[in-house]
């Protein structure tokens, strides 16, 4: 499942087969649940008893509270509705110590630890449309 990313919505990349799921660029779409309905409809139909582990890497370069909201029920949906382990990768670029702040918040509210790798600004990618 793929979702393109545009001036204002991030790439999602979802490898159904490995349960890796890839949140990258901005994200300030102004209706984040309504973007990314095609993702909360794929989650909501896991099943645990097929799925041991879901990976999710977010390399935002910004997002609003509504996406923050929304990415935050969706790890919610796989842990603690679905029972599904999850393991978070929290890539920031190097720059942008606030984005690397707002992991670290994510991280305590759901009550798990994440990875962190800093990224190097250079390697930004205007992969908007």
């Amino acid at each position: 499942m793929k979702i393109a990313p545009t001036k204002h919505t991030p790439l999602v990349d979802v490898d159904e087969k490995d349960w890796k799921v890839l949140i990258s660029g901005v994200s300030i779409p102004e209706n984040a649940y309504m973007h990314f309905k095609p993702l909360e409809d794929l989650l909501n139909t896991l099943n645990p008893e097929k799925v041991e582990q879901v990976s999710f890497t977010f390399r935002l370069e910004y997002m609003n509270t509504l996406s923050s909201k929304a990415f935050l029920d969706y790890l919610r949906t796989v842990k603690d509705q679905k029972q599904i382990p999850i393991s978070v990768m929290w890539e920031y670029f190097s720059d942008d110590e606030e984005m690397k702040d707002h992991g670290e918040t994510f991280s305590e509210i759901m009550d798990i630890p994440f990875n962190y790798r800093a990224v190097d600004p250079e390697n930004r990618r205007d992969n908007r449309r």
